[in-house]
């Protein structure tokens, strides 16, 4: 990734050398031991009650380099703030890098002063440790916010001391910050976005569009002007409109015209709404969001993105909870995607990583406890031909096929299990994508494909349903010989429930993300789970 200077960097080109020569170089050996309160002690002495986050590694880091000042080489500092510059591009703050006091200390350092330049090598390496953290890890710690998080964390081989002296002493820092820069497509697309979405911030965002009127095309209202202003200072359109006269003395710009209600429907596409043209409540509330909010979304995307993205292989599947769409991502960079429906705010789908290992077709489906209790026994109730009706039989707690007129239904508990057998009103659909979890959580087809034209697809249990499974089914079975078209159709036709393994099992990431980037476009999403104010609030901190 590119590390561009921002203002918010001292330009350091034409600065001399900070530490001239050895005995200078020994002087600050010694303020820095005494400064950390010498050895391994956490509290440190530092001035003007100035603290360190990494209190523990960067008295360890001086003690493996006996005290000397790790910053002295110009270059040093200067790839110290472009890395710093670059990691604000990524959504950080310069507060979490206490990058005001770190210029301040750079500059104090120029006088000469021993004890000056010793503070801003202390703080350089603390700026230095805390980025290196932020970068693997991430600012917020997931596990914190969810108890079901399952993602692990990078293991790091190495102590972080030592490998950062190593790279001081040698390629340098810049060098370190490539070796874990995250080489993924959609986390450097989100960081050209969120570039994108600063610079409108720069030119004053946006105004809002007035939204006491419904607007329809065709309509001629004095909003449809600040309407093309809006889209426009998002990057829509390129002009907000003639303001002379058109005919009848009508202002083109207030005329809700077809070029305009094609835009619109991008607009509305790219944020989950209904793509009719139609603007109204929703569509007035999306347009009416401050670009800060936009801003905020890519920052939370690109920090979701470092909890996970650092050890994806070269093919995987990917789930967006919020956007309801599954994409898979082949190892030549082609991106399949695919509608799904996700989760209810009620029923929410996990958010974990884990691996398809086979597919199944013709499945069954054992109904959960939770689904049986909540939404069956009551339907049951009711209407005693319902288990005949939807193909469903009745197991005792043995596992044995029982008759339904054999269980009292009316108990709050009737110690039975349902299971839907194989067929095309399966609520499985015809084939399901197994990674077996904890969650009893999966992919799979579905029998009511109307769902899929819903713009709001936060609608299932739990499970993820794909649009187009077979589809899917082909390419996670891609290059196998023994595979085609035809023999996943004999083993539909048949009826009979098939384990299908994969050649090799297939990374699974059920991700949430309220911004993404998608053939080159901007996405925006409501959070259906409520999520995002939580994790901003701790990015923020």
């Amino acid at each position: 990734m590119g590390h561009v200077k921002s203002l918010v960097a001292i330009s350091l080109t034409a600065l001399v050398t900070i530490f001239p020569n050895p005995s200078v170089a020994n002087e600050i050996s010694e303020q820095i031991a005494s400064l950390l309160g010498a050895k391994l002690d956490v509290s440190s002495t530092l001035p003007d009650s100035k603290s360190l986050d990494a209190e523990i590694l960067v008295p360890r880091f001086y003690e493996e380099r006996d005290f000397t000042p790790a910053w002295a080489r110009d270059v040093l500092s200067d790839e110290l703030f472009d890395e710093l510059d670059s990691a604000i591009e990524q959504g950080f703050r310069p507060e979490d890098f206490d990058l005001a006091e770190l210029q301040a200390a750079f500059k104090a350092a120029q006088s000469g002063d021993v004890s000056n330049q010793a503070l801003f090598d202390i703080l350089a390496t603390d700026a230095a440790v805390k980025l290196v953290h932020h970068l693997v890890f991430g600012k917020v710690d997931p596990n914190a916010l969810d108890d079901d998080w399952n993602f692990s964390k990078p293991v790091i081989q190495q102590d972080p001391a030592v490998v950062l002296n190593q790279f001081l002493q040698g390629e340098g820092f810049s060098a370190l910050i490539e070796r874990i820069d995250i080489d993924n497509a959609q986390y450097m697309m989100l960081v050209e976005a969120l570039s994108k979405y600063k610079a409108i911030a720069l030119q004053g965002g946006w105004t809002n569009v007035p939204d006491e009127t419904v607007l329809k095309p065709e309509m001629v209202d004095p909003a449809v002007a600040k309407l093309r202003e809006r889209l426009a200072a998002e990057g829509y359109v390129e002009t907000s409109g003639s303001s002379e006269d058109g005919e009848n003395g009508t202002n083109p710009a207030w005329v809700y015209d077809d070029s305009l209600v094609k835009i619109v429907k991008s607009f509305q596409s790219r944020h989950g709404l209904e793509a009719d043209g139609v603007i109204g409540g929703k569509t007035f509330a999306s347009l009416n969001k401050p670009v800060a909010d936009r801003i905020n979304k890519l920052r939370l995307s690109l920090e979701r993105g470092r909890w996970l993205m650092r050890e994806v292989d070269d093919e995987f599947v990917l789930v967006n909870i919020a956007g309801a769409r599954t994409y898979l991502v082949t190892s030549d960079g082609t991106l399949w995607t695919t509608r799904s429906i996700t989760g209810s705010a009620y029923r929410k789908t996990p958010v974990f990583r884990d691996e398809i290992k086979y597919m199944e077709f013709n499945p069954t489906w054992t109904v959960p406890a939770s689904i049986f209790r909540k939404d069956k026994l009551s339907r049951i109730r009711k209407d005693p031909a319902y288990l005949t009706r939807n193909n469903y039989v009745v197991r005792n707690k043995d596992g044995q096929t029982i008759p339904a007129n054999a269980v009292n239904w009316g108990a709050n508990n009737p110690g039975v299990t349902l299971v839907q057998q194989p067929g095309p009103d399966n609520a499985l659909g015809l084939v399901k994508f197994m990674f077996p979890n904890k969650y009893a959580v999966y992919l799979h087809d579905t029998n009511d494909k109307t769902l899929f034209d819903r713009n709001e697809r936060n609608l299932s249990s739990g499970c993820v349903r794909l649009e187009y499974p077979f589809e899917f089914a082909s390419l996670l079975m891609e290059g196998e010989p023994d595979w085609s078209r035809q023999k996943m159709q004999s083993i539909l036709d048949s009826g009979k429930t098939t384990r299908v393994d994969l050649p090799e099992p297939m990374p699974v990431l059920l991700t949430y993300w309220t911004a993404w980037v998608e053939d080159g476009v901007v996405h925006f999403r409501e959070d259906p789970y409520e999520r995002d104010a939580r994790i901003l609030t701790a990015l923020d901190r």
